[in-house]
């Protein structure tokens, strides 16, 4: 693909679909610019050489979950099935584009996974290490439309209203990650591509497990009771409640187990590959408590 593209010489690339085609667009874009780079340099953050200087880049999603229309990066799998974050703000595009009619044909799983996905960014972003109160502010308002809409796509999947208020809150989440950095859920979501678990479904599933985790500081408790206050859910038990009740709407209430064919059994055969890996993951950190070992395996093990 990449010779088809050398040979026409675009002046933009316009990735429409999921998060993993637009991820996939300014993977794209990358080899357009720089056909030879080092695949071991980009992969540190904010290494990637400078873009736009042969197009630029247009991102028109088709799902509400990813942010990568707003986003300062784009994700390679490696043949582990990992999920590698390439960093840069060079990476964010030029224009991107909400059509909330794209996203009607979208079955009613992807539309609950990318909703969930979304839903983590804003919540383990609200209490990240790298404090940014505007990006509290967008977090608060994705999180109050998506508990309150996505279950709504499931019952009126042809709403193009409620598709948009969702794809908005989406953005918004995705802000959120760009500025802010999600914590330990997604630190062991980037792992699990290997097992074939949807990065959506993994984030959804790891959510309560890492707020609970989280809320074991004092700090980080009072700032998810202000949030869960904010929201009319009295405090932080009362949010985990409302994510809990969601998740069963939205038909997403079982662990990570779930869609494993060999199940715990698999995972915990990798568990230090995973572990490792989630502690060298960008979003570790992140997270507002300190993470090791024992700290993963136990996040991730509440989430079988």
């Amino acid at each position: 693909m990449m010779r088809e593209v050398a040979a026409f010489q675009p002046d933009w690339i316009v990735a429409i679909g999921g998060g993993s085609v637009l991820d996939a667009g300014k993977l794209v874009w990358i080899f357009y610019e720089h056909p030879d780079v080092d695949l071991g340099r980009i992969a540190r953050p904010f290494a990637l050489p400078p873009l736009r200087g042969k197009c630029r880049f247009a991102a028109v999603p088709t799902t509400a979950g990813t942010g990568s229309e707003v986003s300062s990066s784009t994700i390679l799998t490696d043949e582990t099935g990992r999920k590698l974050p390439i960093v840069s703000h060079d990476l964010l595009p030029d224009v991107a584009v909400l059509d909330p009619t794209l996203t009607l044909s979208v079955p009613p799983a992807v539309v609950a996974s990318a909703g969930l996905d979304a839903l983590a960014h804003a919540l383990e972003g609200y209490v990240s290490k790298f404090s940014n109160p505007l990006a509290d502010s967008f977090a608060e308002t994705a999180v109050r439309t998506l508990l309150a809409k996505l279950p709504v796509t499931q019952a009126k999947p042809d709403d193009a209203d409620v598709r948009l208020e969702v794809m908005q809150a989406a953005m918004l989440a995705g802000w959120v990650q760009n500025l802010k950095v999600p914590g330990i859920g997604h630190a062991i979501a980037h792992q699990l591509g290997y097992f074939g678990v949807a990065h959506g479904t993994a984030c959804g599933t790891l959510l309560a497990p890492a707020i609970i985790f989280n809320s074991a500081d004092a700090a980080v408790r009072q700032k998810y009771d202000r949030l869960a206050a904010a929201l009319g859910f009295c405090d932080t038990t009362g949010l985990l409640a409302e994510i809990g009740e969601v998740r069963l709407k939205l038909g997403a209430g079982q662990g990570l187990v779930a869609g494993i064919p060999e199940g715990a059994r698999a995972l915990r055969d990798r568990l230090t590959e995973i572990t490792s890996g989630a502690l060298a993951d960008i979003c570790a950190r992140a997270n507002p408590r300190a993470l090791d070992a024992s700290a993963v395996e136990s996040v991730l093990v509440a989430a079988l």
